[in-house]
């Protein structure tokens, strides 16, 4: 990848110290406050926190939109379990306090449970990051009893409930890429919902949670068309205009609501340094930039200069014009999507925000960034 040059860093922490001084964030005076992570959806926060899109949009001041970008800090209503008012189910019949090292799968293990019965039970998401003193419900003996009953027998297949968060019993021979397209999910997925350190070591009877597949798994299994081409039949919004990369494609198609308007081949991510996936939104961009990273004891510094049409979607991945090579349609950058700068030029005056100057632009509420899906 590549950094900012020094002046653009030292004037972005300026302006960020000044915003921070003279207009902190609402969020920021709530107890409870949510940073959006890359690929989630404000469908998977409700879910997440045991609240309701119609709550989020409330607290927050959202549109109908079921859509957030990542790092946005959105409030969030009261914990019920800190509630004085809050009733326990009365299915359940004690709780688990959660230490440090503690994991969903851990505790399922260690109370000789479901994994899926305590997610239903606690309605969170196989995702939910634990954290220190937060109360999980335990059901009673006799849910554990019908839960063992239910685990002698065979796996569910995919097609009896594709929207339910699923367990996949690893067997001989399983590997992470079969199992996700049994499921039709993705491998990161799958890597993400169990905390797995070493995708590669699966053992002979591991159990693998596989969530419900969110847009960016859905838009990997999407039909295709006579060309080849995936067809959406979901989208991320229906009135704004979004960006859809298609990493098995090599191919960025421009989008106002469910109407393609421009289409171009591009190169994305190399193996050893891909492209990341999820829905994010641009928040910066400049007409024209150096580029440069890299290690020299390494081997791998490069320094380009004068790249066009620069617009960043997630940290330092962006969508930029390239003159150092004319491979497009084969994975070529360190990350980036690399553009013809007649493309790249296009997308940059096309997508929001919009630009009227030279230097740089930076996003915000009031002028946010085009949505970017990136996928399989």
């Amino acid at each position: 990848m590549h950094r900012f040059p020094r002046r653009i860093v030292l004037m972005l922490s300026f302006v960020l110290l000044l915003y921070g001084v003279v207009a902190p964030l609402p969020a920021l005076a709530h107890d409870r406050v949510h940073v959006v992570q890359p690929g989630e959806t404000l469908s998977d926060i409700a879910v997440r926190y045991g609240t309701d899109v119609a709550t989020l949009r409330q607290l927050n001041n959202l549109s109908d939109i079921d859509f957030v970008w990542s790092g946005q800090q959105l409030v969030l209503p009261e914990d019920p379990s800190t509630s004085g008012d809050s009733q326990e189910p009365a299915s359940a019949t004690s709780s688990h306090i959660v230490q440090p090292g503690d994991t969903l799968i851990g505790i399922s293990v260690a109370h000789k449970i479901g994994l899926a019965q305590l997610l239903e039970l606690n309605q969170i998401s196989p995702a939910q990051r634990l954290y220190v003193g937060q109360k999980l419900l335990l059901p009673s003996s006799s849910q554990v009893r019908e839960q063992a009953q239910e685990e002698d027998q065979n796996t569910p297949s995919v097609s009896e409930n594709e929207s339910a968060t699923r367990i996949h019993i690893v067997q001989r021979g399983d590997y992470l890429g079969a199992i996700a397209k049994q499921y039709k999910t993705t491998p990161q997925a799958i890597i993400a919902a169990n905390d797995l350190a070493n995708p590669s070591l699966l053992v002979p009877g591991q159990k693998l949670i596989i969530a419900p597949p969110g847009l960016v798994e859905k838009s990997a299994y999407a039909p295709v068309d006579k060309a080849g081409y995936h067809v959406h039949t979901e989208f991320p919004t229906t009135t704004e205009k979004w960006i859809d990369v298609d990493l098995s494609e090599q191919r960025v198609v421009a989008y106002e609501g469910t109407r393609p308007v421009r289409a171009f081949i591009v190169s994305t991510g190399l193996p050893g340094t891909p492209t990341v996936t999820g829905t994010f939104r641009i928040w910066a961009k400049t007409p024209l930039q150096d580029m440069y990273g890299g290690n020299r004891a390494a081997g791998d510094y490069y320094y380009l200069k004068d790249v066009p049409w620069v617009q960043y979607f997630y940290e330092d991945y962006a969508f930029h014009g390239t003159y150092w090579h004319n491979n497009f349609g084969q994975p070529m950058s360190r990350g980036c999507v690399n553009m013809t700068n007649e493309d790249a030029k296009w997308l940059f005056e096309w997508a929001d925000p919009t630009m009227n100057r030279s230097g740089w632009l930076f996003s915000d509420d009031n002028n946010p960034g085009t949505l970017v899906l990136v996928h399989q």
